[in-house]
């Protein structure tokens, strides 16, 4: 507020107009006359006024009815009634319709000046009142999100404060989204993402303070450090901000980093350096520190690993059954640590993607297995795998892959084909039925000429075993097949685990065409039908869950056990 009024006048005297003119220009408001009550109306609806004067006996004694409509279109404003002496009458019943006062015309420059000095005087206080209102309330909101923040230092990991204080700034400084950074360890530099809310860009999961202070410019976000003096927990990255609230949303970054030490140094008196103090599972630290030494291992000597993350198809953590069985799946050297109560990493050394595959199976199995308990968890567990070199050859890039291959898991049509209880030829009607959804490795259908189809076949056989081992499950029949022609593809090749079902004699069974591939990259299906004229109508997909679960139907139709 400069002090400065906007001023409407209606008024129908010449020499009072000009007056009015004069007076307020000279005091530096800006004042606009109208020489009857529409002219009024219309100034005063676009000029959003703070002080209204109105001739009430223009227009045969209209203007009384105006004060009616000049208090809907411009609710703050202030209206003063003008009259002559001799219709101060009707000024009387302005006032008694809402008119804060009224005005004898002729009005003189010194009364039109005490009017607008009240006025503004009026409008100071009210912006002064609405000042103090905003700061008690911002006062208020500020203890209140103080009072969560301390609740927040009584968890007892850091991953729970983070995933409660990105809810929290986000809400604070009404972001669109919060990503919570904190270091790995306490000896090392690096962070990781320990919690995000909201929609926006897909920040890196591990980074240098340098990377992701450049990925905060890039992306326009706003980045706090968690810090109070000379302690460091973390960094807070907020999308979509409100600048008025980034204020608080700094002040509250301070008391952060308190209640997120509190929280490390409980997580210190609970644990010791390697085991988390809920499950029999490593900590995340520990997992840090090995997958380091994995990599920089696998670097010098050309070896391969692979690492997982695990978790509920679902809101909530995973009960103590649910880790035991995962324990009771894996080798002895292999480490499971827990990220948070509801996900889980896991390296695995010296395994490249087929035993990881193999792994993967064996987990969500002894998972199923507990969830179809009464009692126990009720969302099955969903599985992502990553192999070093083939997708990254650091822990960021290697956990981005694997995550994303959870949740393709956790979108995969599997779920829908689940309710498929019929025999292998519904199974493809259904996956047909399927197919098309968005997405790189979700089904798609495709209709082939037989021969291009097998070309496509070997094409796929042929990149699979330029990385390495690779096992191969076909059905064959009679004449030319895709069976035939990958078998041919693959004779003496080593390293390949070849597998033909022959389901000629099965009824409505013979006409089908499947090749399933599971390689160190990744999995791959090819699913058709022979139709007339020697066209395939199929669908392909690289969904490791759906490649799972069709060879798994296969071998229930043929009473083998395909897969380990």
């Amino acid at each position: 507020m400069d002090g400065k009024l906007s001023i409407v006048a209606i008024v129908g005297d010449p020499d009072q107009a000009a007056l009015f003119v004069r007076v307020f220009e000279a005091a530096g408001d800006h004042c606009v006359v109208a020489e009857d009550l529409t002219e009024g109306l219309a100034e005063a609806s676009h000029a959003v006024p703070d002080l209204v004067f109105v001739e009430v006996a223009l227009g045969a004694g209209g203007g009384v009815a105006l004060i009616h409509h000049l208090r809907a279109l411009a609710p703050s404003a202030v209206i003063y009634a003008m009259a002559p002496e001799a219709q101060v009458r009707l000024a009387a019943e302005a006032v008694a319709l809402g008119a804060a006062g009224l005005l004898v015309l002729p009005a003189s420059g010194d009364e039109l000046l005490t009017v607008a000095a009240l006025v503004r005087s009026r409008i100071a206080e009210r912006a002064q009142l609405e000042q103090v209102t905003r700061e008690a309330e911002a006062a208020r909101t500020a203890l209140d999100y103080l009072a969560r923040i301390a609740e927040l230092g009584r968890e007892t990991d850091r991953s729970a404060a983070a995933r409660g204080l990105a809810r929290l700034f986000m809400e604070a400084a009404h972001a669109s989204s919060a990503w919570v950074y904190l270091p790995t360890s306490d000896r090392d530099r690096q962070l990781m993402c320990a919690a995000t809310v909201g929609e926006g860009l897909s920040a890196p999961s591990f980074c240098e303070e340098l990377e992701l202070s450049s990925f905060a410019a890039q992306a326009h976000l706003l980045e706090l450090p968690l810090a109070a003096g000379s302690v460091r927990s973390g960094f807070v990255l907020l999308g979509g901000t409100s600048p008025e609230q980034e204020r608080l949303a700094a002040w509250l970054a301070t008391q952060a980093a308190t209640a997120l030490a509190w929280v490390a140094e409980r997580e210190h008196s609970h644990s010791g350096a390697m085991k988390d103090p809920s499950s029999s599972a490593y900590t995340f630290a520990y997992f840090v520190d090995v997958a380091g030494r994995e990599i920089d291992k696998a670097r010098r000597h050309g070896r391969r690993f692979a690492l997982a993350t695990i978790s509920a198809d679902g809101p909530g953590a995973l009960r103590a059954e649910a880790v035991e069985q995962m324990l009771s799946a894996v080798r002895d050297t292999d480490v499971l640590a827990r990220v948070d109560g509801g996900e889980f990493y896991l390296l695995l050394p010296e395994t490249g993607g087929i035993g990881a595959h193999t792994c993967r199976r064996r987990v969500l199995r002894r998972g199923a297995a507990v969830a179809r308990r009464p009692g126990d968890i009720q969302e099955e567990l969903v599985m992502g795998v990553a192999t070093y070199p083939h997708d990254g050859t650091d822990l960021s890039r290697l956990l981005r892959a694997a995550k994303h291959r959870a949740d393709v898991s956790r979108r995969s049509v599997v779920k829908q084909l689940e309710r498929t209880s019929g025999t292998l030829s519904d199974v493809l009607e259904a996956l047909l039925w399927e197919a098309g959804a968005p997405g790189a490795e979700q089904p798609r259908i495709i209709e082939l000429p037989q021969m291009d189809f097998l070309g496509v076949s070997v094409a796929a056989v042929t990149d699979a075993v330029r990385s390495g081992r690779t096992r191969v499950v076909v059905t064959q029949r009679s004449g030319v097949s895709v069976g035939m022609a990958v078998k041919a593809q693959l004779r003496e090749r080593e390293g390949v685990e070849f597998t033909a079902v022959d389901l000629s004699e099965e009824l409505g069974l013979a006409d089908l065409e499947l090749m399933a591939v599971v390689a160190e990259h990744g999995s791959y299906l090819l699913f058709g039908r022979v139709l007339r004229g020697g066209v395939i109508r199929a669908v392909h997909a690289s969904d490791p869950a759906l490649v799972d679960w069709v060879i798994d139907r296969l071998g229930e139709a043929a009473g083998l056990r395909l897969m380990e």
